[in-house]
């Protein structure tokens, strides 16, 4: 990411230190629905982002629907 910038002001002294991180404000470069893998044009509130292996691009969703009744959410490992 572009003009992100750190300052860590730091003493001789032992303790805490303190951290100052400033990015830029969102504009339309760096916001998700820019990326070229993310189909976004329809967003709602409380929609999901969602792979979709047919068009190799996460796209919105408001809802979850399954054709087996089954719907499994596996996180992954951490």
């Amino acid at each position: 990411m572009a003009n992100v910038t750190a300052t860590i002001n730091s003493t001789n002294s032992a303790g805490p230190k303190q951290v100052s991180v400033s990015v830029p404000s969102a504009t339309s470069s760096n916001r998700l629905r820019s990326l070229s893998d993310v189909n976004a044009t329809s967003l709602a509130d409380g929609a999901l982002l969602q792979y979709d292996a047919s068009t190799d691009k996460f796209i919105t969703k408001t809802e979850i629907s399954t054709e087996t009744g089954t719907i499994t959410f596996n996180g992954g490992s951490f």
